[in-house]
This record gives structure tokens, sequence and C-alpha cells, in this order.
């Protein structure tokens, strides 16, 4: 199955007083940096990147940069609906870039669960379940952007609507999606 993927940089970041998530430093790399170098152990196709704003900062990188189809920043499912417009792969890999780490084998955890003809497939730890770092079928553009045309913009919503399963991922992925996430354990 041919694979791309998309790490979510896109959104407000209200938590983190409206600084841009992904260009955020922890552990002396950005966020998306960290993503991008998941990225590049697993066989994936293309690589893209999801922001609203700071699009220069985050094409230096390398990566080809998205931006929502839809304005006021609608949250990761508009980032997602982007994302699968641009993609030509059977399925599309979400990272969102403030969940760390990313296990080395999570794309195969991944894939493994989306047998079956699963629409989605997204992480959960022992600690909860993170929706937004899934791997998801091209098919599901069109139920996204209905979804997203109704107002409706949540991501596990979606997931339940159309049958998504989870995977246990033994490593516990953190949200880092505040500016005290970010600092180093004294």
């Amino acid at each position: 199955m041919k694979v791309d993927a998309l790490i979510l940089c896109g959104g407000a970041a209200t938590r983190m007083q409206g600084l841009d998530k992904g260009l955020q430093r922890y552990q002396g790399q950005t966020l998306v940096e960290h993503a991008l170098q998941a990225c590049r152990a697993w066989p994936l196709g293309q690589v893209w990147v999801s922001a609203n704003r700071n699009l220069d900062a985050y094409r230096s990188y390398g990566q080809p940069v998205l931006s929502d189809l839809r304005a006021g920043f609608p949250g990761p499912l508009a980032g997602i609906e982007a994302g699968l417009a641009a993609s030509q792969a059977e399925a599309l890999l979400v990272l969102p870039c403030d969940v760390l780490p990313y296990p080395a084998n999570l794309l195969a955890l991944l894939q493994a669960g989306l047998e079956d003809g699963v629409a989605v497939v997204s992480a959960r730890d022992n600690a909860r379940s993170h929706p937004a770092v899934c791997l998801l079928r091209s098919s599901q553009r069109a139920e996204i952007a209905r979804r997203l045309d109704a107002g409706q913009r949540g991501v596990m919503r979606w997931q339940q609507a159309v049958g998504g399963r989870e995977v246990w991922v033994a490593e516990r992925l953190e949200n880092r999606n505040t500016l005290d996430s970010l600092l180093d354990p004294a």
C-alpha cells in the first residue's frame, strides 16, 4: 500500500499563546523537525507539512507546504482534507507536530490495523487515545468534506462514525501543546 504523510502544524495554537506550534523548539529541534525525522525512517511517498502561517519558515525544511482549503483555522480535520486533496496514495499518515515521540514501529502498527476495509486507524497509548495520530484511506476525502461542510470538526467523532479502530502503542505519546510542556525536565 502506498502511503503519503501529512504533518499537522496549521492550528491556531491557543494553548501555546498563539505561537506557531510547529516552529517551537523541544530538545534542540523544532516540533516539525521531530516529525520530519520520524517520517524519514518510514517507507513513505510524499510528505507534506500542513501550515496556515509562517509558510516560508515551513518551506525551509524542504517539504511542500499545504494550507487548509477553508479559512479560519477550522482544525485538524481541515488539514487532513487538504492532505487528501493533494495525495495520490491509497492512504495518508497523519502526525500532529505536537505529539511526541513517534515510536519507530508506529507506521507498521497503523498499517496492520488498517486491514479488512477499515477506513481509519488511530493510536492509543496507556494514558489516552490520540485520534489525530492516524492512518486513513484516501476514500475518506468526501466524508471529511461533508462533515466540515456541516460544521463538524471533531476528528474522533468522524473516526467513530466511520467505524475507525485504535491500535495500542507501547510507548507513551506526549502532547507538547503548551509552552510548559516544551521545557526539559529538571
